[in-house]
């Protein structure tokens, strides 16, 4: 069996985000439209949103039909979309400043109530292979008015494979709406999403390092 992800890219025709091939037959599976309507997705520039801002690192979860279950602990957004080892022990994390995702670029800078305690820049990926084979974190690809990157290594067990990816969106109201999506694939090429819904509130901006 072999498992490969089509994704959208800017100037490319959209096409399926999973595109499971097994032998000679094909079966496409069509992403679950389950986003959460009371936070309408502001208009996006081409197939990137705009996530310029500053946001509160504790979000909430939304409650939608197709959501999986519920986290035991309080989510953060640094935990969605920032490598654990960027962040020093200890920190307490308190809000996000995001640029991008302009010229192929995302930088998000950590706070905590001090100041300025990480930042990264992640580059985004040029090629499908290239983003599905990454490191988590490590890509991201502008996928029809959203940003997506891996969250979690690809983990393959006997006739399964299950992979972990991050969706982020921009609201009108200019807060964040990000999905925690779990995507296993079974044997027979079957093919189960599950997609948890958060909400984080833009916040007032901090001085940043940012240029």
């Amino acid at each position: 069996m072999r498992l490969v992800h089509l994704l959208r890219f800017p100037g490319r025709r959209p096409i399926a985000p999973l595109l499971v091939v097994i032998g000679l037959n094909a079966c496409v599976v069509a992403p679950h439209h389950d986003y959460p309507s009371e936070y309408p997705v502001a208009e996006a520039v081409g197939q990137c949103p705009d996530l310029n801002g500053t946001f509160d690192n504790t979000g909430a979860q939304l409650n939608t039909s197709h959501a999986a279950s519920a986290p035991s602990g309080p989510i953060w957004l640094s935990t969605l979309i920032v490598s654990p080892e960027i962040i020093p022990p200890g920190t307490q994390v308190t809000s996000l400043q995001i640029r991008g995702p302009a010229l192929g670029l995302l930088q998000i800078e950590a706070f905590s109530a001090d100041g300025p305690v990480a930042h990264v820049s992640t580059p985004s990926a040029t090629e499908a292979s290239g983003f599905v084979h990454s490191e988590p974190f490590s890509r991201f690809v502008c996928d029809g008015g959203n940003v997506i990157m891996t969250n979690e290594p690809i983990t393959t067990a006997p006739k399964t494979k299950y992979e972990v990816a991050v969706r982020i969106y921009r609201a009108k109201d200019r807060s964040l709406v990000v999905a925690r999506e779990h995507v296993h694939t079974d044997y027979f090429g079957g093919v189960d999403v599950t997609r948890q819904w958060f909400r984080f509130q833009q916040v007032a901006a901090a001085s940043s390092n940012l240029r």
